[in-house]
């Protein structure tokens, strides 16, 4: 971040489980100089549909992730510490209005903006067509990318979210990533070490079962 920039936001320390406090008034951009949180929705009281316990989990971000998290007026939008983070915390009109003059920090922003828009799009893709032993592929496929850098053969990380987590921000029920979770252990694909340990054996044929073949990377 240029050193301009950074005089505009302020920082922030969440410990894990922690939410960063709701604004009602403006748009924020929180970049994570550390940790990984995940982005929540929750909806209005009068939703008749049950949703999700803590809210539908619309997105992960680890560190270097810029976020937009929308006023409260806007809806119920909550950025919420899976692990312990660090934030700068930016007003997102001051923020654009700024980097106006610094085109390397726009376009840090924008390359961030479509890599976020490009995982949206997978996720909506898998919601309505993938099965869920591809969503669960391509979920480890895509931690894989961004916690390890790993794109092929072996990788080995750790998960910061909960099964329950995974399974909100995919669609699917905790028991249903349990037993695909446990289908790709027997097939000798995954490996996994207590709560959040994770090895792939294979990532090129995990993103095969996801349907990645040819897909541009993000």
């Amino acid at each position: 971040m240029a050193d301009g920039l950074c005089a505009l936001g302020r920082t922030a320390a969440l410990v894990r489980g922690e939410e960063l406090a709701p604004d009602p008034g403006s748009d924020r951009l929180v970049w994570l100089a550390s940790g990984a949180a995940k982005l929540v929705a929750r909806p209005p009281a009068s939703n008749l549909a049950a949703p999700p316990p803590g809210g539908q989990v619309l997105a992960f971000h680890f560190a270097g992730d810029l976020v937009s998290v929308l006023r409260q007026k806007d809806g119920d939008f909550r950025l919420v510490a899976l692990t312990a983070c660090d934030l700068v915390i930016f007003p997102s009109d001051a923020f654009l209005d700024a980097a106006q003059g610094d085109p390397a920090v726009l376009r840090s922003v924008l390359t961030r903006s479509l890599q976020a828009l490009h995982r949206s799009r997978t996720r909506m893709m898998q919601l309505g067509h993938k099965s869920a032993a591809a969503r669960i592929a391509d979920f480890l496929v895509s931690m894989a990318e961004r916690l390890a850098g790993c794109t092929t053969g072996t990788c080995a990380f750790a998960l910061p979210m909960s099964r329950r987590d995974i399974g909100d921000s995919l669609g699917l029920t905790i028991e249903t990533v349990s037993r695909q979770l446990t289908e790709l252990r027997e097939a000798g694909l995954v490996e996994t070490e207590g709560r959040s340990g994770v090895s792939l054996t294979d990532v090129g044929a995990l993103a095969r079962i996801a349907g990645r073949t040819g897909e541009p990377k993000n």
